[in-house]
């Protein structure tokens, strides 16, 4: 990978990660609040908390997994080529 490519491979996946979060932000708070006065509960505990608490974390886990196998890449952030040439000498990874 060039230097430009790991950089808009680090954008891609710091953009993801963000997105990811604000799904879950708006899951936990959009469940929290939006059914706080629904008074539904299911073994005991209110919808709202079952949904926005534990909801949450399924959710989160899920994307996680969908990062992982379809936006973030294994890749060395060390420059693969000395300063000012365009080919990697040793002509192979560096974590061998």
């Amino acid at each position: 990978m060039t230097r430009k490519e790991k950089e808009r491979q680090i954008k891609k996946e710091a953009k993801a990660t963000v997105t990811l979060f604000v799904i879950c932000f708006i899951w936990h708070v959009g469940f929290a609040y939006g059914l706080s006065g629904s008074g539904i509960k299911i073994g005991g505990l209110p919808l709202w908390w079952l949904l926005s608490t534990p909801g949450v974390f399924v959710v989160a886990i899920i994307g996680l997994a969908v990062l992982l196998t379809r936006v973030f890449k294994n890749f060395s952030l060390e420059d693969d080529a000395p300063e000012g040439t365009g080919s990697n000498e040793k002509g192979g990874r560096h974590d061998q």
